[in-house]
């Protein structure tokens, strides 16, 4: 009598396949692997629909996830193209690297030096007063900034100056609002939805967004763009005031000291954490040398300027589109590994514009960057969303944010010299090598490589 081989399938499933194939010696060992490939086939299709399913009913259900969504999204419109605005309005201005790096590097030095203290005050003082306030004073800030390149009497100094407000004002904003989402949504998978559904939502804007803005800079001038992000910080905070947050239990305070020290400590006892922001530090230097400074300058030596660089960025969108659509549908399991291969794409990014390769190309790596970067962002915020406790995530958040940006001053201040003097094509090649070298020695801390979900990270 032949033994019923789909029966025998799930009767074995998760066993080895030899032993599956010992036990139906009628059926050959080929079609008993098809029959394994067609159901774990199966089953992933049956995933992907109950997370496409979990992740609407975060939406549906969760009026108060609604609204923050809403407000993020509200002021992701507009900074999404703010930074294209910016570059445009100190090149019109006469500027080059220099003054560029001037306006970004002031921004950043003031990020660096209050982010550990934003960190403490969002674990000590309700978020949500802190992100309205902070979504108001970014509003104005770039209202002023706006008016000032409309009526040409804007400088690198007065850009710089209403920078580093902005950017205050972000280093109290990011803490919070990261710490407030674990008490909207409820830990385990729900997390990672809410959070891969923001960025959904965001990179939505992102695909379409630079390269519009591209058009508009062409068009009009760089304040339009720097005032439609003022307009739409606005918004954030006006629906922000709408939101109600669910009570929650008060922790014992301790002095101010004593409350950095401990989110010091925090950061500092888990290696994995050490070694992928020091990752995200050489990243994000890379990144911000590369891509936002020495980028709009290479748009307008080797390609036809705004408009083609409005391209490319929109590709980077694309991508952050794709990628966040792949983070809600199969969420990565070997967290370490995800977090030292995605940097990869920025590399290969930096090493297109290094050998002036044409547009088209230049499109796919951004595109192919943006989904990494997307994937890597999703995941690492949801994944310390759910190792660290609610009452250190603030400045967990803050230390690493803090260390993640502290090479991004230098790269400013230096990138530009350096294109002056040894040529663009040569600072983005070294880009390039820093962004590997990183994620290679990253991938060389034990802890790193074992990190996965579900798995104890210390």
């Amino acid at each position: 009598m032949t033994a019923n081989p789909l029966a025998a399938l799930t009767a074995w499933e998760g066993k080895p396949t030899a032993s599956l194939a010992a036990t139906v010696p009628a059926v050959s060992s080929r079609v008993i692997f098809r029959m394994a490939a067609a159901r774990r086939q199966y089953c992933e299709r049956v995933m992907m629909r109950q997370r496409l399913v979990d992740s609407i009913e975060v939406v549906r259900v969760n009026g108060r996830y609604r609204r923050y969504a809403l407000a993020r999204l509200s002021s992701t419109i507009g900074t999404t193209v703010a930074p294209l605005g910016v570059a445009f309005a100190i090149i019109e201005t006469g500027g080059g690297a220099a003054a560029l790096g001037l306006v970004l590097t002031s921004g950043l030095v003031i990020f660096i030096g209050v982010t550990p203290v934003a960190g403490v005050v969002a674990d000590r003082l309700p978020r949500l007063s802190i992100i309205v306030v902070c979504q108001l004073v970014c509003g104005v800030a770039q209202l002023l900034s706006a008016a000032l390149v409309l009526t040409e009497a804007a400088t690198a100094w007065s850009l710089a100056g209403l920078a580093m407000l902005i950017s205050a004002a972000e280093a109290f904003f990011q803490p919070a609002a990261k710490g407030l989402v674990p008490q909207l949504v409820p830990p385990g998978p729900m997390l990672s939805h809410a959070n891969a559904l923001l960025q959904i939502f965001s990179n939505a804007v992102a695909i379409i967004g630079p390269g519009l803005a591209g058009l508009v800079i062409a068009w009009t001038s760089p304040g339009m763009i720097i005032a439609w992000d003022g307009l739409t910080f606005l918004v954030s905070a006006a629906v922000f005031l709408t939101l109600r947050l669910p009570p929650t239990p008060r922790h014992q305070r301790q002095g101010f000291m004593t409350d950095l020290a401990e989110g010091w400590s925090a950061f500092t006892s888990r290696p994995w954490l050490l070694a992928l922001t020091l990752l995200s530090a050489l990243t994000s230097a890379s990144w911000a040398a590369g891509i936002t400074l020495i980028g709009p300058l290479y748009a307008t030596r080797y390609l036809d300027g705004p408009t083609s660089w409005g391209l490319v960025l929109s590709a980077v969108g694309t991508g952050l589109a794709c990628g966040s659509i792949t983070s809600l549908l199969f969420p990565p399991a070997r967290i370490g590994l995800l977090m030292c291969a995605t940097p990869i794409p920025e590399a290969l990014l930096l090493t297109s514009m290094a050998t002036n390769a044409p547009l088209p190309a230049l499109i796919g790596a951004g595109a192919l960057t943006g989904a990494a970067g997307t994937l890597q962002l999703i995941t690492w915020t949801s994944y310390l969303q759910e190792v660290i406790p609610t009452e250190q995530l603030s400045r967990i958040v803050a230390t690493t944010a803090t260390i993640g940006t502290l090479l991004v001053p230098v790269s400013y201040a230096t990138a530009g010299p350096l294109a002056d003097a040894v040529g663009v094509r040569v600072v983005l090649a070294g880009c390039a090598a820093l962004v590997v070298a990183g994620a290679a020695a990253a991938f060389c801390v034990r802890d790193v490589r074992r990190l996965a979900r579900n798995a104890d990270p210390s």
